[in-house]
């Protein structure tokens, strides 16, 4: 994955750091040199410059990026200028992070597709969510596991948990299914432990544990 990391605050390093270690190809952006020279060995291109700069945001190409975070909270103005001048530039992902709830609606209004609040959030669950875009939420659990939410593919459809038998071909314990309310409220319905013989419908999402290294298979799924 091609990723651009714009500010390096806290949120910032700790989010590019977490982007260095799954071997992911980074671009890091701020205005502050020392921020940008310790990364200047373990990144494809460091950036010392500022961001607002819609020259400067062009030439990283932001329509070739996988993904662009942009980690600047303290500075509202810079952080919705950065973020319209991305979507002005067709950035194919963008993912903003917000100080707090009044920012967030605001870049939410601009048309920001995804807001994050680090305060609420650790930058390395952040990560994980930006790699794994079709989970709904992902946790680690140790060294070896990792619980996920996925909603379920249409394959699954009018089959049991026993028909899928998700364990056995994927590793996958199904903890629970989510399932949305019948009259199209924002609440949803959470079935613990699903029954064996439960039918997957639609909308429904699978909260799952299983080993880390086969989640590939179940980003598959879809």
């Amino acid at each position: 994955m091609q990723v651009a990391v714009i500010g390096l605050g806290s949120f910032g390093t700790a989010t590019a750091e977490a982007f260095i270690e799954g071997g992911h190809e980074v671009i890091v952006i701020d205005s502050k040199e020392e921020r940008v020279e310790r990364f200047s060995s373990s990144v494809v291109e460091p950036i010392v410059g500022d961001a607002t700069n819609e020259l400067l945001l062009k030439k990283i190409g932001p329509e070739q990026l996988d993904v662009i975070v942009v980690a600047i909270g303290d500075d509202v103005e810079a952080s919705v200028l950065i973020c319209m001048s991305l979507l002005d530039l067709k950035a194919k992902r963008i993912v903003a992070k917000a100080e707090d709830d009044k920012h967030c609606k605001i870049l939410k209004r601009i048309g920001v597709p995804t807001v994050v609040q680090p305060e609420q959030e650790s930058a390395r669950h952040v990560v994980d969510l930006i790699v794994h875009p079709v989970f709904r939420d992902l946790m680690t659990v140790g060294d070896s596991h990792a619980i996920l939410e996925v909603p379920a593919p249409k394959s699954f459809l009018t089959k049991t948990l026993k028909d899928l038998n998700l364990r056995a071909r994927h590793g996958a314990l199904v903890l629970a299914i989510r399932r949305p309310d019948p009259t199209g409220g924002t609440s949803s319905e959470l079935l613990v432990p699903p029954d064996p013989d439960d039918f997957i419908t639609e909308g429904d999402s699978l909260l799952i544990m299983m080993p880390k290294e086969r989640i590939k298979e179940v980003e598959a799924w879809h």
